[in-house]
């Protein structure tokens, strides 16, 4: 029913700016007669919008937040709830507005309305943004996290090598030839500081439990290269983290991309086709078992169980989830935070624009603090041109740690949508979207325990591994010495293996 208010011009921008704040209120201020309506409309968007401030406070903690991504029904119940919120506004401000316009003059009544509208998309239109990013969330959340549990790849018995390190030659040599010399691994070898040394058995006195690292969660981090003009995806970078639940105790193993022979457990299709382990380096395991998923039954990603599985027997842990980064999506990622902080120890020439690039890359990435959008983060990832292949993880691991250092809850928050499609483009992983909680709970417990700081890092590479020559006995006893440092040794001719290594300056 027409209003019998005064039809004064800002009448119908007045009644919509209350219906923002409460639809319905710009029915009583404008006193517009018989809006039982209005009445409805206001107690179902009263229900609404505090269901949705209820969700809103419970995840305004990171725990709340991880609870409410992994809960989808509830999520998407958010988006409906902002567009209802949207829908209700919408109503009760077009309502209000088109009751009160001017009637006598058809110039002020337009004006007026084009006022009510521009008041009504103030009011609207970041509810329907906010609901657009809810969405596009959740979409992201769906594409990055698995829907099912995962496959966990758990080794067997490691069968032995006569190949052992040599620290007088300075690689791998027979151990039966060498009279079965123990491998000795020399904290003065290692670039980095050394907290602690941990004595472990040699290859010929080992005594090892059949699975190493039982009790903890171990989460396999995989950097992957599938940029243009690259063939398929070759893992670059593999890197084992290793948690404790209850003490966040964390450990980290990382495996050389040209390590050969990577084995797989016994009984497995994959062991089966590759009896004496893997023929080509251990990143080319990727792009093979995927054009050949028979390999591993049953997986959605066959390459990245297959890896899974390599690793794992490699270690002696078993492999619980991975987490893929492709680098050519990496670039987003770390533009979306604003760029990283780091520090670079010495000069390193730039391997050219990576994939993904948005800029061309000056010659050299300089020494001292920089601060790198995600174009310089990548080429200072992927260069090798001064240095190896181990040096590279190194400077990945760095990049990594930054980009944890960066995402800070400020970082995240201004840049939620393109992080949001950056992660959704850039990473996969096995982890089931319903165990986010509990991946919370994981990083709250590393955190507790001193964050990165407190990690102790094993690098199977020179001087420790000859990665075309490695001794899976000693290979594992490393691990067990960096995973499990407190866990007894029976020996008699110890091996020192330092505890806690960070091989890179960051």
């Amino acid at each position: 029913m027409e209003s019998d208010a005064p039809r004064h011009v800002l009448a119908p921008a007045a009644g919509a700016l209350a219906s923002m704040l409460l639809p319905g209120a710009g029915h009583l201020i404008m006193r517009v007669r018989r809006v039982w309506s209005m009445a409805l409309l206001a107690t179902l968007d009263a229900a609404v919008s505090a269901v949705v401030v209820a969700v809103l406070v419970s995840a305004s903690s990171r725990a709340g937040l991880a609870d409410l991504l992994a809960d989808q029904q509830t999520f998407m119940g958010l988006g409906i709830g902002l567009v209802a919120m949207a829908g209700t506004r919408l109503w009760a401000a077009a309502d209000i507005a088109w009751r009160t316009r001017p009637q006598r003059r058809r110039g002020s009544a337009i004006a007026s309305l084009v006022g009510a509208a521009l008041v009504t998309a103030v009011g609207v239109v970041p509810l329907v943004v906010a609901a657009e990013a809810v969405r596009r969330t959740d979409r992201a959340v769906d594409d990055v996290f698995a829907d099912h549990e995962a496959l966990t790849a758990v080794p067997t018995e490691a069968r032995p090598s006569h190949a052992v390190y040599d620290p007088a030659a300075g690689t791998t040599v027979d151990g039966a030839a060498a009279g079965a010399t123990p491998v000795t691994m020399p904290p003065g070898e290692w670039t980095g500081p050394v907290a602690t040394t941990t004595t472990v058995p040699p290859t010929t006195t080992l005594t090892l439990p059949p699975i190493i690292a039982e009790g903890r969660v171990n989460v396999l981090l995989l950097g992957g290269d599938a940029g243009p003009g690259r063939w398929s995806l070759r893992t670059d970078s593999m890197v084992v983290v290793s948690i404790d639940p209850i003490t966040g105790d964390t450990a980290m193993i990382s495996v050389p991309r040209n390590l050969t022979k990577l084995p797989f457990p016994a009984g497995t299709p994959l062991h089966d086709a590759y009896p004496d382990g893997f023929p080509e380096i251990a990143n080319a395991v990727y792009p093979l078992v995927r054009l050949h998923p028979e390999l591993v039954p049953g997986a959605d990603d066959a390459g990245a169980q297959a890896i899974k599985l390599g690793i794992a027997q490699l270690l002696g842990m078993p492999i619980h989830y991975y987490v893929l980064v492709n680098m050519a999506g990496f670039v987003d990622v770390v533009d979306a935070l604003g760029g990283i902080d780091l520090h670079v120890p010495k000069t390193v020439p730039s391997p050219g624009n990576p994939p993904g690039s948005k800029h061309d890359v000056p010659p050299t990435i300089e020494v001292g603090d920089q601060h790198m959008d995600g174009t310089i983060a990548l080429a200072y990832a992927r260069s090798r041109s001064a240095d190896s292949d181990y040096q590279r993880m190194g400077r990945q691991r760095c990049v990594l740690a930054a980009i944890a250092r960066a995402a800070t809850p400020t970082a995240v928050a201004t840049g939620i949508t393109s992080l949001v499609d950056a992660f959704g483009g850039a990473v996969r992983t096995d982890i089931p979207r319903d165990r986010l909680v509990e991946m919370n709970a994981l990083l709250t417990a590393f955190s507790s325990a001193g964050g990165l700081h407190a990690v102790r890092t094993l690098h199977l590479a020179p001087p420790l591994v000859d990665p075309a020559r490695w001794d899976p006995l000693a290979v594992r006893a490393m691990v067990a010495a960096v995973v499990e440092p407190a866990a007894p040794a029976a020996t008699s001719a110890p091996v020192d293996v330092p505890a806690n290594v960070l091989a890179d300056a960051c």
